[in-house]
C-alpha cells in the first residue's frame, strides 16, 4: 500500500513546539537542506490581464473575489474578477488620485486591501509621500463614480528613488506596515486600524533594522508576526535573509538565510499559512525567476528556510494570495501581464509566462 505524501513543513518563528521538527525531518531528507528545489513548470498558469503594460503592485480582500492592481502609467487602480477577468472596473480613477485642484500629479507606489470596500495606497506627489485611504469602491458593472478619498497620513519627503515600497494589512485588520521608503524616512512603520480609518503613523512597536537597512519586501504571518526579507548586512555575505519579528516588534524570533539572490515581493496565505515569495534569477544567478515557496527544513538540528520555486515566471514583480489554489502575480518587463497560478496541480505550463 503507497503510503500518502507528507504534508508540506510551513515555516514558523523559534518557539514552535516539537511537532513541527518532525513534520520537517519527515519531508525534506537531510542530504538536501541546503539545495534550493527547482520545479519542473507542473504549477498551473493563466494569464488573466494582458493588455495592462504597466500594470503593478496587487492586492485583494480575504474573499479573494476581487483582484486590484496598480495601472503605473494611467495613475490609477483597476479591479477585476480575477477568474472572470473580463469583468473588469475603475476602483480609484486618476481624478480621485489627484484631486480637484492638484498641481502634482500623484502617483501610487503600493496598495493594500483594508476590506472589500476599502483600499490603501501608498502615493507620492513630488517629494511628498502619504497614506491614503479610499472606500467607497464602485461594484462590479457599476455607473457610479469611482472610489472617495477619506483619509490623508502624511509620511514626509524625499526626492530618492524606491523600487521596493511595499504595504501590508494584518489578517486581522488591526494595523498596516509601510516597508522600503527612501532615506530620510523610516525604513519599517506602522498604523493602527480603527475600522476604516488608520491612525497616524509611527515608528512604535515596529521591528528595529540595523542603520542603512531597509526591507525589499515583507508580510505578516496567520499569528500577526512581522515577516521580513532583507539583504544580507554583515560578513560580506549576499542573497537575502528571512527574519519573523513578534508582533511588538521587540523580539527577532527567526534570521534565517532564504537562500534566494533576490526577493521583490512576499506572502502568506490565509488558509495554510504557507508563506509564498516572488524573485530569484539576479544577474549570474542560477537560480531561476518566479513563485517560490519557503518552506521550514531542519539543518544540523537547526531550524532553516528552504525555497522550492513552483513556477517559472519572467521578472516577477508583485503577488497576492487569493487562496491556496490561486495566487496572482505581475509578471514581465515593459510589456507587464498578470498571472494566475495554482501551485497545488499537475498540469502544463503557460509558454507566455514561463522564460
Amino acid at each position: 500500500m503507497q503510503r500518502p505524501a507528507p504534508p508540506v513543513a510551513r515555516l514558523q518563528p523559534a518557539w514552535v513546539p516539537p511537532a513541527w521538527v518532525l513534520v520537517a525531518l519527515c519531508c525534506v531528507p537531510v542530504s538536501i537542506l541546503r539545495t534550493a528545489a527547482v520545479a519542473a513548470d507542473t504549477a498551473a498558469i493563466v494569464t488573466i490581464i494582458d493588455d495592462v503594460p504597466s500594470a503593478g503592485k496587487l492586492a485583494a480582500p480575504a474573499t479573494g473575489q476581487t483582484l486590484y492592481i496598480l495601472d503605473e502609467e494611467r495613475r490609477q487602480v483597476m479591479a477585476i474578477d480575477p477568474f472572470e477577468p473580463a469583468k473588469r472596473w475603475t476602483a480609484i480613477g486618476t481624478d480621485v488620485l489627484d484631486g480637484a485642484n492638484a498641481e502634482t500629479p500623484t502617483q501610487p507606489v503600493a496598495i493594500g486591501c483594508i476590506d472589500s470596500n476599502t483600499l490603501v495606497l501608498v502615493c507620492r506627489t513630488g517629494a511628498s509621500w502619504s497614506v491614503r485611504i479610499f472606500n467607497r469602491l464602485a461594484a462590479p458593472g457599476s455607473t457610479t463614480p469611482t472610489a472617495a478619498l477619506l483619509q490623508t497620513l502624511p509620511l514626509g519627503a524625499s526626492t530618492q528613488d524606491a523600487p521596493d515600497v511595499d504595504l501590508v494589512v494584518s489578517p486581522s485588520r488591526d494595523w498596516l506596515a509601510v516597508i522600503g521608503l527612501p532615506p530620510p524616512l523610516p525604513a519599517v512603520i506602522r498604523a493602527p486600524i480603527a475600522g476604516a480609518r488608520s491612525e497616524p503613523v509611527s515608528e512604535r512597536r515596529c521591528p528595529q533594522l540595523s542603520a542603512g537597512l531597509r526591507p525589499t519586501a515583507a508580510t505578516i504571518s496567520l499569528g500577526e508576526e512581522w515577516v521580513l526579507f532583507t539583504p544580507a548586512a554583515t560578513g560580506g555575505k549576499s542573497g537575502v535573509f528571512l527574519s519573523f519579528y513578534s508582533n511588538a516588534g521587540t523580539q527577532r524570533l527567526l534570521h534565517l538565510d532564504t537562500g534566494l539572490t533576490g526577493v521583490r515581493d512576499a506572502a502568506c496565505c490565509r488558509g495554510s499559512g504557507t508563506l509564498w515569495v516572488v524573485g530569484g534569477g539576479s544577474a549570474g544567478s542560477t537560480q531561476p525567476s518566479g513563485l517560490w515557496r519557503i518552506d521550514a527544513v531542519l539543518e544540523n538540528g537547526r531550524q532553516a528556510a528552504r525555497p522550492a520555486c513552483v513556477a517559472q515566471l519572467v521578472n516577477p514583480l508583485s503577488l497576492v494570495c487569493l487562496s491556496d489554489r490561486a495566487i496572482a502575480v505581475t509578471v514581465g518587463g515593459n510589456g507587464r501581464r498578470v498571472v494566475r497560478v495554482n501551485p497545488l496541480v499537475d498540469t502544463g505550463v503557460d509558454d507566455e509566462a514561463a522564460p
